[in-house]
């Protein structure tokens, strides 16, 4: 899998694209740079469009030890976060689960309109 991240400075949202095969390495590559970049960030309020991902090669303990993972990151404590998934290949839900036990809700959406809608307007945007 690879991955882009860009910073909408407009909206003030963090984008992330993920593509390709999804594998355990990747994903907290992906993460880490992201912290790295823009974990200061307040609030931090970020995109991740996985509607790319071709191939889930995490393994279902993977994917749980993911979710656990990111609920465990300083950074993103209290971060809006909204995933855009395929209908047909939802690659995240695992994940999503275990890192809401860690207390990072991760939204999924289907459209990017609604998820930028939700980003944009859940959490005050700093003056």
């Amino acid at each position: 899998m690879s991955f882009q991240i860009r910073y909408d400075s407009q909206k003030r949202v963090v984008r992330i694209l993920l593509y390709g095969e999804a594998t355990y390495a990747n994903r907290v590559e992906a993460v880490r740079q992201l912290v790295a970049k823009y974990g200061h960030l307040e609030p931090l309020r970020v995109f991740a469009d996985v509607r790319r991902v071709t191939t889930m090669s995490m393994t279902l303990e993977e994917q749980q030890r993911y979710g656990a993972y990111l609920g465990e990151i300083p950074a993103l404590n209290g971060a809006r976060v909204a995933i855009l998934n395929r209908a047909e290949l939802n690659t995240t839900a695992v994940m999503r689960n275990k890192a809401r036990d860690g207390g990072l809700v991760l939204h999924s959406f289907l459209t990017e309109r609604a998820a930028m809608k939700w980003l944009t307007s859940a959490a005050e945007v700093p003056s």
